[in-house]
């Protein structure tokens, strides 16, 4: 049985609030077992690590049907804002990437982003250096 534990490696495209908070579960959960996290931000999820990202609960048409109960959960503190699994990630050591095709697509530059984000790359590279790690599609 081999007892290395394989890193995990996310990656989320949408920045729906149930699915970055799924991805972000799975994250914290990883992390707290001791595995590395690494968390690849493309398309609508890159821009949530905008430093002037609101906390506004975005959902897709699916989540929508569940606002107010999200809403409710959220300020009832029974659920986190992303922005606070964000930092607990970090300082759990996650590890963050920001998707250059997507930076270039939505106009926005490596200063944009929150200080969390490690790197920029492309996903030829992301895949690259998560080789060996389990990859989920969020």
């Amino acid at each position: 049985m081999n007892t290395q534990k394989k890193a995990l490696a996310l990656i989320l495209h949408s920045s729906s609030y149930d699915r970055l908070y799924q991805g972000m579960s799975c994250a914290l959960a990883a992390l707290a077992l001791g595995r590395e996290v690494k968390l690849f931000f493309t398309y609508w999820a890159l821009e949530t690590l905008r430093k002037d990202a609101s906390n506004a609960l975005v959902l897709d048409e699916e989540a929508n049907a569940h606002k107010k109960i999200l809403e409710k959960n959220l300020k009832e503190g029974h659920m986190q804002k992303i922005s606070e699994l964000y930092v607990q990630a970090k300082t759990m050591g996650a590890k963050f990437y920001a998707c250059t095709q997507s930076m270039g697509l939505l106009n926005i530059s490596r200063d944009e982003l929150v200080k969390e984000v490690d790197k920029s790359m492309g996903l030829t590279t992301f895949l690259v250096e998560a080789l060996e790690d389990q990859i989920l599609f969020i």
